[in-house]
């Protein structure tokens, strides 16, 4: 149960935002050196009080007095009191006044002396929340997220519904990659299942850490088909995944509201995977129109034409590439590639596998594209391999003294000049 005083707190925590200790939230994970979160030496001058009440009525004043300066924002005046009764006393009043304490710091904007006072605290009191609390809060605000943790496992343990310290929890782990951040938050969706933006940032974190989050984007879309980023990552991950047909619902849901270059991007590679290529083909088509010198769209366009058969379309598009880039080694060997395809199709077509020797002047048509892109350092490797891999289909020196004047003259590769 969330109790009254932490309520409280939360009001003078605005008023401070503003200052260049409190730095704003960063949702990324940190990689931290090992730092020593609690000071060897946990002495204060105020120590100097102890001992010095001489009855018990002591310190009641001292707290009442304490008490009313602190009430009045005046903390220099309040503070020797609170560590007269924090030095004298051992009980309730003690345990109220080092709360006390850490908050004047705090209000003071003295990070230093309120984090201190934190941990002598915690070291006499061990679940003072308050102490818990102004500790935390700092160490995550100074970048010291490691030492944040088991303040906020406390307030968790303490006020297991809380949905901040549970969040602020789960970021702190996610921020040193420590898979607790998962579980954390998936406690935070199950108590808020309607809570969109946690079910986003359990999706995030699961993402980053483990490498895929496709259930809890599903889950995420299911709930709200308006939700653009959870569709835009439900999407993406089922494509990644190999889950095509299921890519298609999310990513179309996101291209009538919001579309972006990577929207069509994935939805043509999911219909292209489905051999969907007309689907593929206007979504190339719409993502060229957002980044028209993209030369790699294009060759993804001619592939999917000469995947759906239309093979004299697919060259004139690699065409249109090596026009914009002569040399261009991907453009050379999707030309290859085109003319293997070719092969394939009219081999189909005339319902025999058997290479005629028409067949093996196409494949050498391939080769000489192949050995173009060789002279594309980037793609040399990848066009050496496709060269030698069709050496076994090219004419013998029987086929070419056989044949000296053969030509390719089949309709079926009249786009091959």
């Amino acid at each position: 149960m969330r109790y009254l005083w932490l309520l409280l707190l939360l009001f003078p925590l605005m008023a401070l935002a503003q200052d260049e200790l409190l730095l704003d939230d960063e949702e990324e994970m940190d990689t931290q050196e090992e730092v020593k979160c609690i000071p060897d030496t946990l002495t204060v001058p105020f120590e100097a009080y102890k001992g010095t009440a001489e009855t018990p009525t002591d310190v009641k004043r001292w707290y009442s007095f304490g008490s009313e300066h602190q009430k009045n924002k005046n903390y220099d005046a309040a503070l020797p009191y609170l560590w007269k009764v924090f030095y004298n006393d051992s009980g309730k009043y003690a345990n109220r006044a080092i709360g006390k304490i850490a908050e004047a710091y705090f209000k003071k904007q003295k990070a230093d002396s309120s984090l201190l006072a934190c941990y002598i605290g915690l070291k006499v009191f061990p679940d003072q929340q308050k102490l818990h609390y102004y500790a935390g809060y700092l160490e995550n605000k100074l970048g010291r997220y490691k030492c944040a943790i088991p303040h906020y496992e406390s307030l968790v343990k303490q006020n297991p519904k809380n949905k901040n310290y549970m969040q602020e929890l789960a970021l702190l782990y996610f921020r040193v990659g420590d898979e607790k951040a998962i579980e954390v938050q998936q406690k935070v969706t199950e108590l808020y299942p309607d809570d969109v933006k946690a079910a986003e940032k359990l999706g995030s974190y699961t993402q980053a850490l483990l490498g895929s989050a496709i259930e809890v984007w599903r889950e995420a879309f299911k709930k709200d088909h308006n939700n653009i980023k959870a569709a835009r990552s439900y999407g993406k991950e089922a494509v990644v995944e190999g889950s095509f047909e299921e890519a298609i619902e999310p990513l179309t849901a996101v291209i009538n509201k919001d579309p972006k270059a990577d929207d069509y991007k994935y939805r043509a590679l999911a219909y292209s995977n489905l051999k969907q290529y007309s689907k593929a083909i206007a979504d190339l088509k719409a993502w060229l129109k957002l980044e028209p010198d993209n030369l790699d769209i294009m060759l993804e366009i001619a592939y999917n034409y000469s995947s759906a058969g239309s093979l004299k379309t697919a060259n004139n598009w690699i065409n249109k590439v090596l026009a914009k880039k002569p040399g261009y080694g991907a453009a050379y060997i999707a030309k290859g590639e085109l003319y293997e395809t070719a092969v394939l199709f009219c081999q189909k077509k005339r319902g025999s596998n058997k290479t005629e020797l028409e067949d093996k002047l196409v494949y050498e048509r391939a080769q000489a594209q192949y050995k173009k892109a060789m002279k594309d350092l980037s793609v040399k490797v990848k066009a050496r391999n496709k060269y030698n891999n069709l050496k076994p289909y090219i004419r013998t020196k029987e086929d070419k003294f056989m044949n000296p004047g053969i030509k390719i003259t089949s309709d079926c590769y009249s786009f091959i000049k």
